[in-house]
């Protein structure tokens, strides 16, 4: 099943509806001398619309991969990633710093669409109950046939700092 193609999830866990209007102060707070109380999990990712040029940005967690930064999301949720696919160039405040990144939107049927969506889910194993269908096992590793089929609903974003 292609992403398009996989059920929407309709439920918004009250949490995720909280964070959500938590955005402005999450933004806050990572741009700020406080922000190592979110930055090991949380970046603000910025971006400008497609068609408008107005500038977005989005309080969001992720995880590090082999020098590379994927953000993870659920293919009938949030639109913000659409974004990326024409001007991958992005804005980042990452552990307090500026940078700016490439921005790829993966395959969702892509080896490394499973690999980002793994470590994602072994960092954040209660997104992975929340949000994905997920388990975990003893060890609290993400279970692989879960993961191989909640994949190809899910958008895997890979982030490449740009140097300096």
């Amino acid at each position: 099943m292609r992403a398009a193609e996989a059920p929407a999830v309709h439920h918004v866990p009250l949490s995720i509806r909280i964070l959500r209007r938590l955005r402005p102060l999450i933004a806050w707070f990572l741009g700020s001398p406080l922000h190592g109380v979110l930055s090991g999990d949380v970046l603000l990712l910025s971006w400008s619309g497609r068609k408008s040029g107005k500038r977005y940005a989005l309080p969001i967690s992720y995880t590090e991969l082999g020098g590379r930064l994927y953000l993870c999301t659920r293919a009938g949720g949030s639109t913000w990633w659409r974004h990326l696919r024409n001007a991958p160039e992005v804005g980042l405040v990452l552990k307090g710093k500026n940078a700016r990144a490439i921005a790829t939107v993966l395959d969702p049927a892509s080896a490394e669409a499973l690999d980002g969506l793994r470590a994602f889910l072994t960092r954040n194993p209660g997104t992975g109950r929340l949000l994905y269908n997920v388990a975990a096992d003893a060890n609290g590793t993400p279970r692989e046939d879960d993961l191989e089929r909640e994949v190809l609903a899910s958008i895997v974003v890979r982030l490449e700092p740009l140097e300096r």
